[in-house]
């Protein structure tokens, strides 16, 4: 049985709870608070023998070493190491003693077209839906199942935008082509079924949740190919039109151009074009 259906040891209560309320006041995500209180209760069943203050560095970095964790979930869970230590303001802090994490840049991975476009016709609607917003507007899971009738804007020279509800309160609004203005328009009328006018409605009221989304996609791609790498293929067709990476961050939502940069493929002419140009000269 998983050590997540014990009870979090007694010594340890305390500070989790303190741990939890400074998330939530900080106004951290639903999901950003459970993954958080996730990892430390995990710590705690793995030490919890020494109250949280009572840990020493040799301690932490001994369990930590017999995890077999991927560099990006190392990282995750040294996050929340250093985030409790911080909100328990401990003196000396074991969390200190933790290594830096080198996380491996992962190459863009777009969707190629062709694989797209089965997707697409092979979909139901609201799975086609789904897959267009990621594909063809750049949404995140999280971001697509929001999407409502009050999202939808309309510009001084009546051309439509939609605001994204993004993660970390960090919202935004996209220029939308016509035919995706209608699409949404078309899903987010409101029902008395649907009052609120989701797009993606639930049967027990509100929105779908982002997993449900993703899974409805995964079944209308192949291996390999998810909403994420439609993010990706977005990335890549945006920035080709007119390689303004500036435009393509904003529209994705990223807070840094190089997380950007991990998105967008460049185009293979434009690699050619690259080599040609750097061509050696020929000899005389």
């Amino acid at each position: 049985m998983s050590t997540l259906m014990h009870p979090v040891p007694e010594s340890w209560t305390p500070a989790l709870r303190t741990f939890e309320t400074r998330l939530r006041a900080a106004g951290r995500r639903a999901t950003t608070i459970d993954t958080r209180t996730r990892h430390i209760r995990q710590m705690a069943h793995a030490l919890a023998h020494t109250p949280p203050a009572d840990v020493t560095a040799d301690q932490l970095l001994t369990w930590a070493a017999s995890k077999g964790w991927a560099p990006e979930t190392r990282h995750s869970y040294y996050v929340s190491i250093h985030a409790f230590y911080t909100a328990l303001d401990v003196d000396p802090d074991p969390s200190t003693a933790l290594p830096s994490i080198t996380r491996p840049v992962p190459p863009p991975h777009p969707t190629p077209e062709q694989i797209y476009r089965t997707a697409l016709d092979r979909a139901d609607d609201r799975t086609h839906a789904i897959l267009i917003l990621a594909g063809s507007a750049g949404l995140r899971r999280s971001e697509i199942v929001q999407v409502s009738a009050h999202d939808l804007i309309t510009e001084p020279d009546g051309a439509a935008s939609l605001l994204v509800r993004a993660k970390g309160g960090r919202d935004r609004s996209i220029p939308l082509a016509p035919e995706l203005a209608a699409l949404i328009r078309t899903r987010t009328s409101p029902t008395p079924d649907n009052p609120d006018g989701w797009a993606f409605p639930s049967r027990n009221g509100g929105h779908i949740r982002p997993a449900w989304a993703a899974k409805l996609a995964s079944r209308a791609l192949p291996r390999g190919w998810n909403l994420h790498s439609l993010r990706h293929r977005f990335a890549t067709t945006a920035y080709s039109a007119n390689h303004d990476i500036l435009a393509v961050q904003r529209l994705l939502g990223h807070s840094s151009i190089a997380t950007t940069q991990r998105y967008t493929a460049p185009p293979t002419d434009a690699m050619r074009q690259a080599i040609n140009a750097a061509r050696p000269l020929p000899r005389h």
